[in-house]
C-alpha cells in the first residue's frame, strides 16, 4: 500500500504525539554515530556544516537546512566531514481512530510514521524559528514549559508538511525487513512472537509476513528459529554446557523443544552434533547443512541492532546517543560480521516447500496423488485438498495436527483423532469433557511461535480466523482454510474425513446420524406440527436469533426436523444468508416461536434477565404455555457431530416429554 503524502496529513489529524527527547547534538570533523537505531520516530534539522547520513540503507548528502525524517526502528549513521550540528526531535505517534472508522476493521498494514524522506525546504527559517523555541521549552524541566514544546512540535509538523506539499515531496516505505532481522539476532534469546513483532514495527501481522516473503523467501518466525539454533550450535562447541542451559539462552523453554527444532534444521539432534565436533575438533565434516530456504538476508549488507524507548531514557527524560572517532576497523568488522552471517545461512540447501495455494474456489475436494519412490520409507504419502483458497499438499494421513477452528474440533474427536493442539473455545466445549487430555490449549490461537514449536504436519482453520496469519502458518506446514459456513454438519464432517483418512468412519457417523433422525423425526413433527420454533439468546440489547446455520440446535429444528420458524427468521435467517441476527426486544412478538430453545446468556455478559423479567417477554404465547427450553449455554455454540448427538438428546426430551 503506497501512501502519499495526503495520507500522511490525514493520519496526522488521528495522531496522538508524545515528544521523547529535543536534543542539539555537534559532531566534529572525522566524529561519527554509529548504527543508532532510532528508538522513536524522528526528524533531524541540520544548522550548520556538512555529513554524510545514512538512514538503513540510503545514503545522504547533508549540508545546512536540511530535514529528515525516518521511523522508529531505522538505523541512522552519521559521519560529519566538517563540523556538524544539528537537532534531533523523537516522538512517538498512536493512530486514535474513532469506533466507526473503517481502517478499524481494516487496520494499515504498516504505521505512516515509519515512512522516511530527506528534502531541503525552500523556506527553512520559519522552522528553525519553532524549532529553536521547541528547544528552548523542552530544556526546562517545568511540566508547563514540556507542554509547551509539544504545542510548538504540532506547529513545527504543520509547517514541515505544507513545505513538503509544495514542493511534492512524498516519504518512501522503510527497509523493514533489515530491520526486524537485527532485532532478532540481538534479541532471538527473549519471547518474540509474530505479533511482537508487528506491534514493535508499528505494522499488521499480514503486512510483515508477506513482505518477508516476498523478499527474504522465508516467514519470520521460521528465520527467528534458524537464528536460534545457528547459535545453539556455536554453544555445542563448548562440552561442559548443559543442554538445558543453551535451550534458555537461546529462547527455548527446555532441551527437549531445542532438540526438536535443531534436527529439524541440521538434520542431527544437538548431542550428535557435539559427538562429531568432540571427534573432529573445530572441523566438523560431512553434517547435514542448514536446511533453510532463505539467505537470511534483506538488501545490502547493513546490520542492525534495536534500541527499546524505556531503556535508553535519561534522567533528564531524553533518549541517548553514542558518537565516535571515525575508525575504518570499526566499519570493517561491522561488514565482515554481517558477510559471516550471509555466508553461515548460504551454507544451507533447500527443502521441500508446502504448496499452499492461493485460489479462488470454495468447495472442498481431496484427490490422492501418487508420489515417487523413495529410499526414506519414513516419509507418509500425501495428497491434495482444494480448499476456500485453491489447492495445497497434505498429508495423506497427518500425525500431528494443529486445529485453529475454534469449534469444529469435535469432527476430529469423533473420527478418534486427537489433535495436538486446539484453541480456547474448542476446549470450553462441556459435551468434548474426557477428550480433551493432552491436547495443548492455544488461547486464542494467535500464537505462531507456539505452533512452531509443535512441529504439526498439518494445521486446520476457518478461513475469517486465519486470514491475518495464513502467510505466516503456511511457513511452518500446510494450512487447510475451511470456508467457514459453507457446509452443513455432514459435510463438514466428511471432509474432515478426507483430512484424516478416516472418510469411512466419517460416513459409517453419519448413516447411524440418519437413522435416528428418522426414528424420532415423526415424533416430533407430531407433537409441534404447524406451530413455530425460534432459537433467542438475550443480552443486555436486545435479543440474539438464530436459524438453521449458527449452531444452537437450528441444523436438527429447522433442517433434520423441518420445522416451522416465525416468518421473520424464515426469510432473514434460512432463506438468507444470515447465520444471527439482533433484533429488539419491542418486535420479540414478531419472531418469538410457540416453542423457544433459549440459553440465559449474553455476548456482552450482560443480564439476561433484562429480556426473561421483561413484561413482553412474559406475555410471550411460548412462556404462558411453558413451552420455553433453556438449553446448555457453552455446549450451544458447537454443531460438531459430538455435540449435535447432545443437542438431539436435549430437543428430544423437551419436545417429546412435554407432549406426555
Amino acid at each position: 500500500m503506497t501512501l502519499t503524502l495526503d495520507d500522511h496529513i490525514y493520519w496526522w489529524n488521528y495522531a496522538s504525539i508524545q515528544v521523547m527527547d529535543i536534543r542539539l547534538a555537534v559532531l566534529e570533523p572525522g566524529e561519527n554515530l554509529q548504527r543508532y537505531q532510532l528508538p522513536a520516530h524522528a526528524f533531524v534539522y541540520v544548522l550548520d556544516g556538512h555529513a554524510t547520513l545514512q538512514l538503513d540503507h540510503n545514503v545522504y548528502n547533508l549540508r545546512r537546512f536540511h530535514v529528515l525524517q525516518g521511523g522508529r526502528g531505522a538505523l541512522l549513521n552519521i559521519t560529519a566531514e566538517e563540523r556538524f550540528e544539528y537537532y534531533l526531535i523523537l516522538y512517538r505517534a498512536i493512530l486514535m481512530l474513532p469506533a466507526s472508522h473503517p481502517l478499524k476493521k481494516r487496520p494499515l498494514p504498516d504505521s505512516p510514521f515509519l515512512h522516511q524522506c530527506v528534502f531541503l525546504p525552500e523556506y527553512p527559517i520559519s522552522l528553525l524559528r519553532k524549532l529553536e523555541d521547541m528547544y528552548e521549552h523542552w530544556t526546562i524541566q517545568d511540566r508547563l514549559h514540556q507542554l509547551q514544546a509539544r504545542a510548538l512540535f504540532y506547529s513545527f509538523v504543520h509547517a514541515l508538511l505544507s513545505q513538503m506539499k509544495q514542493q511534492g515531496i512524498n516519504p518512501v516505505p522503510p527497509d523493514l525487513p533489515a530491520q526486524v532481522i537485527h532485532y532478532m539476532e540481538q534479541h532471538y534469546m527473549e519471547p518474540i512472537t509474530l505479533q511482537s513483532l508487528a506491534d514493535l514495527f508499528d505494522c499488521s501481522i499480514s503486512y510483515l509476513t508477506k513482505l518477508f516473503k516476498s523478499r527474504v523467501k522465508e516467514s519470520p518466525i521460521r528465520l527467528l528459529a534458524i537464528i536460534r539454533i545457528q547459535q545453539a550450535a556455536r554453544m555445542l562447541t563448548h562440552a561442559d554446557t548443559p543442554l538445558q542451559e543453551i535451550a534458555e539462552l537461546v529462547g527455548y523453554p527446555d532441551a527437549h523443544t531445542l532438540s526438536r527444532s535443531f534436527k529439524k534444521v541440521y538434520g542431527v539432534t544437538p548431542t550428535q552434533y557435539r559427538a562429531v565436533i568432540a571427534q573432529n575438533g573445530s572441523y566438523i565434516p560431512d553434517l547435514p547443512k542448514v536446511r533453510t530456504r532463505s539467505a537470511l538476508v534483506a538488501t545490502g549488507t547493513q546490520c542492525y541492532s534495536f534500541i527499546d524507548y524505556d531503556s535508553h531514557l535519561h534522567p533528564s527524560g531524553g533518549l541517548s546517543m553514542v558518537k565516535t572517532k571515525r575508525s575504518s576497523s570499526i566499519a570493517t568488522a561491522a561488514l565482515l560480521l554481517c558477510f559471516t552471517l550471509i555466508l553461515s545461512a548460504c551454507a544451507g540447501g533447500s527443502t521441500a516447500t508446502n504448496n499452499a495455494g492461493t485460489g479462488t474456489a470454495t468447495e472442498a475436494g481431496v484427490t490422492q496423488q501418487k508420489q515417487p519412490a523413495s529410499t526414506d520409507t519414513s516419509t507418509p504419502a500425501t495428497q491434495t485438498y482444494t480448499d476456500s483458497r485453491g489447492t495445497i499438499t497434505i498429508p495423506a494421513h497427518p500425525q500431528r495436527i494443529v486445529d485453529l477452528t475454534g469449534s469444529a474440533i469435535g469432527n476430529l474427536l469423533v473420527l478418534g483423532v486427537k489433535p495436538v493442539a486446539s484453541t480456547y473455545d474448542a476446549m470450553q466445549n462441556p459435551y468434548h469433557k474426557g477428550m480433551l487430555e493432552g491436547i495443548v490449549d492455544l488461547g486464542e490461537g494467535s500464537n505462531v511461535e507456539a505452533i512452531l514449536n509443535l512441529e504439526p504436519d498439518l494445521i486446520i482453520a476457518y478461513d475469517y480466523l486465519v486470514d491475518n496469519q495464513y502467510e505466516a502458518l503456511s511457513q511452518i506446514a500446510p494450512v487447510v482454510s475451511l470456508k467457514y459456513g459453507a457446509a452443513n454438519p455432514q459435510e463438514l464432517l466428511l471432509e474432515f474425513g478426507k483430512l484424516t483418512g478416516k472418510e469411512k468412519e466419517a460416513q459409517a457417523w453419519i448413516d447411524q446420524w440418519n437413522q435416528k433422525i428418522a426414528k424420532v423425526k415423526p415424533q416430533i413433527q407430531a407433537v409441534v406440527g404447524d406451530q413455530t420454533v425460534s432459537i433467542l439468546q438475550p443480552y443486555s440489547k436486545g435479543i440474539y436469533a438464530w436459524g438453521n446455520k449458527g449452531a444452537r440446535g437450528g441444523e436438527i429444528l429447522y433442517g433434520e426436523f423441518g420445522l416451522k420458524a416465525p416468518p421473520l427468521i424464515q426469510k432473514e435467517l434460512i432463506d438468507g444468508e444470515g447465520t444471527g441476527a439482533s433484533l429488539s426486544l419491542e418486535q420479540l412478538h414478531e419472531y418469538a416461536g410457540d416453542y423457544v430453545f433459549t440459553s440465559n446468556w449474553g455476548w456482552d455478559e450482560g443480564n439476561p434477565d433484562v429480556v426473561y423479567e421483561s413484561n413482553v417477554w412474559k406475555a410471550l404465547p411460548a412462556v404462558k404455555n411453558k413451552q420455553v427450553y433453556f438449553i446448555n449455554a457453552e455446549g450451544s455454540f458447537y454443531n460438531d457431530p459430538i455435540s449435535l448427538e447432545a443437542q438431539l438428546q436435549f430437543i428430544e426430551e423437551s419436545l417429546l416429554n412435554t407432549s406426555k
